[in-house]
């Protein structure tokens, strides 16, 4: 397939000048960094998408007691525990 590409002048003439001494023509480089460019999308590790904190809902809040007013770790457990065996 044939392609077309508008780039800065200053840096055609660079790639021009770079090909040329190492016995490469813009065609075999343009596609190298294409295939190089390719293999670094399919070998970097996907992004996980951002967590909204804020509006996170904690996976167990709906066995903390409505009444709750201890938010300490020990309270939580145990209102989380007794809750877990009502529903069982």
């Amino acid at each position: 397939m044939k392609a077309t590409f508008q780039i800065p002048d200053a840096l055609y003439r660079e790639l021009k000048t770079e090909t040329a001494r190492e016995g490469l023509t813009m065609r075999e480089v343009t596609i190298s960094l294409f295939e190089q460019w390719l293999r670094q999308k399919k070998q970097a590790v996907p992004v996980s998408p951002a967590v909204d904190w804020l509006n996170f809902p904690a996976p167990l809040a709906h066995l903390v007691a409505d009444d709750a007013s201890d938010y300490g770790v020990d309270a939580m457990r145990e209102s989380i525990t007794q809750h877990w065996n009502e529903q069982a």
